[in-house]
């Protein structure tokens, strides 16, 4: 009986063993077949991980120049057509002297008899000359050939327009985006090579349920993302390869520039420049006056005849010469209305052409602001790459260390992704040449290769919080706010600098020394603002400096900031060299006895000081704010501060107002832009009181919000 069980357990234990051993054999071949899938993706993986690591090469600045050159056999200006049509004109007008032949013949079928004088004829012809002298003949003529040369010097004195003409901008642009559209299907060869690689890998895993539909329609949606891309870049290229000369697109990828505003938003205020528009509006006027000449309305011509006659009561004819002159003047002459009109057209020709210079000038503005975006988003994209970088480099780590975390086909997303953004930048680049080409078919006559630079990423606008700024504040401000408030006012705004005016009672000046304390605490340096008009003036002017610091710690202050203003005198306009030698006088005096104290010179100037007295300035003073007041628009100020910033803009800050905008917003949106289109980060705030007003106007549209 014993036995029996013995033998009935085993039997049932083997019967238990082959039954798992069944069942368990697919599951075991099923792993199996995933773990060799797994390993096919990290074999693709481990074949195409390095293209990340794959730089591009660029071509150097110097091509960017030659890419915008046209040949003549390439672009033909309708300037050279209108050229030649004015030219045959010419030619001729200088034919056309107002010498006519004329000839007429009459024959009279019925004369009649009986008539006196015998004037009465069968039949008669005259033949000869006529000359017109005035109007409609020698003279007008003159005026018009006159009219025609000066067009066809205002055709040669105005710049070629690439973008009126058509041809020469979509000649650029088609190398421009055949140059870019080559490296786009070079990268999309490698997302498709990898996107093959591991489709059919993920089809299967997929299958065997080990791979979610997200992630298969992941991939899906990058095959077609890839196939549609390829199929635009491709068809356009292939079409443009029969249209243009291939070799002549550089091989390697176009380098990425800046813009450097300063050059070319005034490349048309150049004195070369200057004078071609005056000289065209000149052209211009000379030929509304030729065209409206006295002259012109008056006829004047002569005549030289032969007659023949053939008498009705005579048997003889009757010929002879005759000669007679005609005039026909227009009554009244209109000479003065001429002339009037003459005026009125040449004001409305300066005012369009003052409009159109506006205009062009707003334009390009526009421009800049669009490339100087394209560059921010490059910039964005070039950050995005580097996380992808380190994700991948990540991923490598993982892999290389057996890691289990690594997922072959989350890496290859990666990478694709990391392409994809490759791909991006690159349609970035391409813009930002388009955006040249705009802008230099507004200025045809800039040398492109000024007005370019190498691009950097540190060289992109420097973000608020890297400006440096500066704030006036005024005495009576102490007096309403707490030092303490005023001191983490600035701390907050990330004021740096504080232009403290103090009066010169014991009281003020002690309340003083308890807010430099607190500035300096924080971190925050002072200016001692004068602001006394009499020390133009003043024949001792040190005097009223040491007065000015009496009571005072030097050690706690960097600068005295002269708020001098020598535009403020009521004879100004009739003494301004006189107070403009006193005013350099002054910071001469003041320099120095900056220098004996330890502190630096700051001065606050109008934009209207003259160049020569700007470099005086600032050949004295340690920094020179800009009073930019009155205007918010960021065109107006960065036309009137251009000299300055020539003259030194390391040394220039510009300072704007308060109670010039509605709220602060829209102050710190002046600040971005300026920020971004001058060569100097430095800006001053004027001042305090108002500033915190405008804060609190921004806080209550907010509230309302």
């Amino acid at each position: 009986m014993r036995y029996f069980k013995k033998v009935l357990y085993l039997t049932t234990l083997l019967v238990i063993v082959l039954s798992f051993h069944s069942f368990s054999q697919p599951n075991d071949s099923k792993d199996s077949l995933i773990s060799f899938k797994i390993d096919e993706l990290k074999a693709v993986w481990n074949l195409d991980n390095d293209i990340s690591r794959k730089e591009h090469t660029y071509e150097s600045y110097s091509v960017i120049p030659r890419l915008f050159v046209i040949k003549d056999s390439e672009s033909v200006s309708d300037a050279q057509y209108v050229k030649k049509v004015n030219d045959a004109r010419i030619d001729l007008l200088k034919k056309s002297i107002g010498l006519e032949a004329v000839g007429s013949f009459l024959d009279n079928f019925n004369p009649g008899f009986e008539t006196d004088d015998n004037l009465l004829y069968h039949f008669r012809y005259q033949v000869g000359l006529e000359w017109n002298i005035l109007g409609d003949g020698f003279l007008e003529n003159r005026y018009k050939q006159q009219i025609l040369k000066n067009e066809n010097t205002i055709l040669a004195l105005t710049p070629k327009t690439k973008k009126t003409d058509g041809q020469d901008y979509v000649a650029v642009s088609h190398k421009i985006i055949y140059a870019f559209n080559t490296h786009k299907i070079k990268i999309l060869q490698f997302r498709q090579q990898i996107i093959d690689d591991k489709m059919s890998v993920a089809n299967e895993l997929y299958l065997l349920k080990r791979l979610s539909r997200l992630n298969m329609l992941q991939i899906m949606q990058q095959q077609v993302d890839v196939g549609s891309m390829n199929q635009i870049y491709k068809s356009y290229n292939d079409e443009l390869t029969m249209k243009i000369n291939v070799d002549s697109i550089p091989k390697n990828v176009l380098p990425v520039f800046d813009v450097d505003f300063s050059k070319f938003f005034f490349v048309d205020t150049t004195v070369t420049q200057a004078k071609s528009t005056d000289s065209i509006l000149k052209l211009q006027i000379e030929n509304l006056k030729l065209a409206h000449k006295p002259l012109s309305d008056i006829r004047l011509n002569t005549q030289l005849r032969y007659n023949y006659y053939d008498l009705v009561n005579s048997i003889y004819s009757r010929n002879f010469m005759s000669a007679g002159i005609g005039v026909s003047v227009p009554i009244p002459l209109r000479i003065k209305a001429n002339k009037n009109l003459v005026n009125a057209q040449a004001k409305l020709l300066e005012f369009d052409r003052k409009e159109d210079s506006k205009n062009k000038q707003t334009d390009l503005l526009n421009s800049f602001y669009e490339f100087r975006y394209k560059l921010k988003q490059y910039s964005n994209f070039y950050e995005k790459r580097k996380k992808y970088e380190e994700l991948i480099r990540i991923e490598r780590v993982k892999e290389k260390f057996g890691d289990m975390e690594f997922n072959p086909l989350t890496a290859l997303n990666l990478l694709d992704e990391m392409l994809s953004t490759d791909i991006e930048m690159l349609d970035i680049q391409q813009q930002m040449y388009l955006q040249l080409l705009d802008i230099h078919s507004k200025i045809p006559s800039a040398d492109i290769s000024k007005i370019i630079k190498p691009y950097k990423m540190d060289t992109l606008a420097m973000s608020p919080e890297k400006i440096n700024r500066s704030i006036y504040i005024w005495s009576d401000a102490q007096t309403k706010y707490e030092s303490s408030y005023i001191a983490e006012y600035l701390r907050l705004n990330k004021i740096s600098t504080a232009i403290l005016s103090l009066k010169k009672d014991n009281d003020n000046k002690s309340a003083g020394n308890v807010l430099i304390g607190k500035l300096n605490s924080k971190g925050i340096k002072v200016e001692l603002l004068i602001g006394n008009n009499n020390l133009l003036t003043a024949s001792n002017p040190e005097q009223m400096l040491e007065s000015s610091l009496a009571g005072l710690d030097t050690k706690t202050l960097t600068a005295i900031h002269l708020d001098v203003e020598p535009q403020a005198m009521s004879d100004w306009n009739t003494n301004r060299e006189d107070y403009l030698q006193k005013y350099l006088a002054l910071l001469k005096t003041a320099k120095q006895f900056c220098t004996q104290n330890g502190l630096q010179l700051s001065v606050s100037i109008p934009v209207f000081f003259p160049e020569e007295t700007l470099k005086e300035i600032y050949a004295q003073a340690d920094k020179v704010y800009i009073m930019a007041y009155e205007h918010k628009d960021s065109d107006y100020i960065v036309r009137k501060v251009k000299e300055e910033l020539d003259v030194d803009a390391s040394k220039t800050i510009i300072a704007i107002r308060a109670k010039d905008f509605n709220d602060r917003n829209e102050c710190e949106n002046l600040i971005t832009e300026l920020n971004q289109l001058l060569t100097t980060h430095s800006f001053a705030m004027h001042d305090f009181e108002t500033f915190v007003k405008l804060d609190e106007i921004s806080v209550n549209k907010n509230n309302k919000k």
